[in-house]
């Protein structure tokens, strides 16, 4: 076992990283030797001037300034070439040697002069210690003491003996020397090694993301920086799962963490050489294109690669199905550094999924300056005291055939000290991109509620919900929570939806509104007719009432078809119990035409502008007051 294991540690160094570290540890120790060896040299140049004359003084001299050049010419090139190969510091090393061993031989084959057999004692520790490898150390320590044996073989017995037993000691110490020196370094050399592979892990590891193994987000902002840095023009992407959360929330983590590990696989064995393809989190992912590609094979390499994400998945014998959609951006004509390239890339992820999901978007040049202020207000959003700063009009819709106001819709403001009051469309949009659009529905919900509080209990109150809103179970009955601790009735709470909010998973969005209905709030679908498939939501959501977009009663003036189209909604809705309201009656014009189609709800300027919760309950006083006064009279005549 033990042969085995000495035979296994020689066999060590023949890797070739371990030959290298190897050489790279005893490059220190052989070049300093170099230097004092080399001027050691020049004295016993000097020396022989001293001693020698004619063709001996020639030859040893030639010997030894060749060796003392030899030795300084060495030092210099181990000062530049500190990284040699094994084999040729294994060269110089043995270069070395011959060259010392050379000169003592030389010398004591004309003049043998006993006293000086020492020297090679003094030979064998300095090529024990010099010696790169083990062959060439065994080689020059025995070739050292081997010749001392021979010369000290003409001596008399007992001196030869003597010589005999300093050799052999020599051989044993030096060589022991030299293992264990040669051990140390090859133990310190695995350490490093070891270490490094450590470090080589951890780096791999913080560089990769834990559940799919691609390139994380500071990989990829890493790969960006030096890019940048390097001048390299390339695209960059953010890819987004269309359709991932509601399987997430329905399935579960593990199948939605199955369902991204086999999209991240689909993708990355279509990724080209060159590409890098990474996950900033969640169902978004990023790409970075290199190179001189022009904006219409972008397009195409992506487009193929969307369709590639849509194919359907086969997770645990499940089917599942996602989409993509992508924003890319251009370096450097689009973008000048990392924050600026992913915030491009990010607009246009928002603008594909808000206007044309399952598609690319490249961003355009010109839409800078909304960008820089979306930023703006993603940052306010970030930074700003949203308690203080948001709040609620409330704009109210009348019941003609009633003569009365029966519910309001609140509609969200914020006036922010920086950027003054930010339009609702602004403010709202850079919310649901930026995640934030929850924070905002909590903080104006609670507020909704408390003015509701104080408003008699036949009006109710109309609130919207984004598309996020109504993706998230937990936030939803987060909302219900907030409504049984008010102690209000559920049925005085309205809750607007568009289209949009719910054709990117309607499955999920569908459990969720009846969710909330179950608890006895009402749902109202808004801008209906504006969508290409809103007559269909009619049948697959549980409706209470249904707001005609303010498109069309804008044309009932100058359109028969419009007013048929407005009166057809109407009819539907009246046939299938839905409320219906109508939103942007403007003028008297308008309502003469609309008053003819017996509209059950008017919501617009015509009735009443956005007010204040306090002009809201000065509205609901005045228009009880009559009817307060009716009762009375009527109790009176009774």
């Amino acid at each position: 076992m033990r042969i085995a294991a000495l035979l296994d540690h020689l066999r060590k160094p023949e890797d070739p990283a371990r030959q290298q570290a190897i050489a790279e540890a005893y490059v220190p120790i052989l070049r300093p030797i170099l230097i004092p060896a080399s001027a050691y040299y020049i004295f016993v140049t000097w020396e022989h001037w001293q001693t020698q004359s004619g063709l001996f003084l020639v030859i040893y001299c030639a010997i030894s300034t060749t060796t003392a050049f030899s030795f300084y010419l060495s030092h210099r090139f181990l000062s530049y070439n500190t990284k040699l190969p094994l084999r040729k510091l294994e060269a110089i090393s043995l270069m070395m040697h011959l060259f010392m061993y050379f000169n003592l031989v030389s010398y004591l084959l004309v003049y043998d002069v006993q006293t000086r057999y020492i020297y090679f004692v003094v030979l064998a520790f300095i090529f024990a210690i010099t010696g790169a490898t083990a062959r060439t150390m065994l080689l020059s320590v025995l070739l050292t003491l081997g010749t001392l044996y021979w010369f000290a073989s003409s001596l008399p017995s007992d001196l030869f003996a003597e010589y005999a037993s300093i050799a052999v000691a020599t051989a044993f110490a030096s060589i022991s020397m030299a293992g264990l020196l040669r051990r140390a370094i090859i133990r310190q050399i695995d350490a490093r090694r070891l270490a490094d592979e450590l470090t080589i892990k951890a780096r791999a590891l913080a560089d990769s993301d834990m559940l799919t193994g691609i390139p994380n987000r500071r990989a990829i902002f890493e790969k960006i920086d030096h890019l940048v840095q390097q001048r390299r023009p390339f695209w960059l992407g953010i890819f987004d799962l269309d359709g991932f959360k509601g399987i997430n929330d329905v399935y579960g983590h593990f199948i939605g963490d199955r369902l991204l590990c086999a999209a991240v696989d689909r993708a990355t064995r279509m990724v080209s050489e060159g590409v890098t393809f990474g996950r900033i989190g969640g169902d978004e992912f990023i790409v970075i294109i290199p190179g001189d590609v022009t904006e219409l094979e972008v397009k195409k390499i992506v487009d193929s690669r969307i369709r590639a994400f849509s194919d359907p998945y086969i997770i645990e014998q499940l089917q599942l199905s996602v989409g993509a959609s992508a924003g890319f951006t251009h370096f450097p004509n689009m973008g000048s550094h990392s924050a600026e390239l992913y915030e491009q890339a990010d607009f246009a992820l928002y603008k594909a999924k808000s206007q044309h999901r399952g598609q690319c978007i490249l961003f355009d040049a010109a839409e800078d300056e909304d960008m820089k202020r979306a930023i703006a207000i993603e940052r306010e959003l970030r930074e700003s005291n949203l308690e203080e700063e948001l709040y609620l009009l409330f704009q109210p819709q009348y019941s003609p055939s009633e003569n009365r106001v029966l519910s309001f819709e609140a509609l969200a403001r914020w006036q922010n000290p920086k950027l003054g009051l930010v339009r609702p469309d602004q403010f709202i949009r850079v919310a649901e991109r930026s995640g934030h659009i929850q924070k905002l529905t909590d903080i104006l919900f609670r507020k909704g509620l408390a003015e509701l509080a104080r408003w008699p209990q036949d009006i109710s109150l109309s609130f919207n919900l984004s598309a996020r809103d109504i993706s998230d179970q937990t936030f939803v009955l987060s909302l219900l929570g907030q409504i049984m601790k008010s102690g209000l009735s559920p049925g005085r709470l309205e809750f607007e939806i568009t289209e949009t909010a719910v054709m990117s998973d309607l499955a999920t969005a569908g459990n969720l509104i009846k969710t909330l209905r179950s608890s006895g709030c009402k749902i109202v679908l808004d801008d209906f007719g504006c969508g290409y498939s809103s007559f269909g939501y009619l049948d697959q959501l549980p409706l209470d009432k249904v707001k005609i977009d303010r498109s069309f009663i804008r044309k009932v003036p100058h359109s028969k078809i419009s007013r048929e189209i407005v009166a057809g909604i109407i009819g539907l809705c009246r046939k299938l119990d839905l409320r219906c309201v109508l939103e942007g009656v403007e003028t008297e014009d308008e309502m003469v035409l609309l008053a003819a189609l017996q509209p059950d709800l008017i919501q617009g300027y015509l009735y009443g502008r956005p007010m204040s919760g306090e002009d809201a309950r000065q509205m609901i006083s005045d228009q009880q007051q009559p009817i307060e006064n009716e009762e009375i009279d009527q109790a009176k005549s009774a």
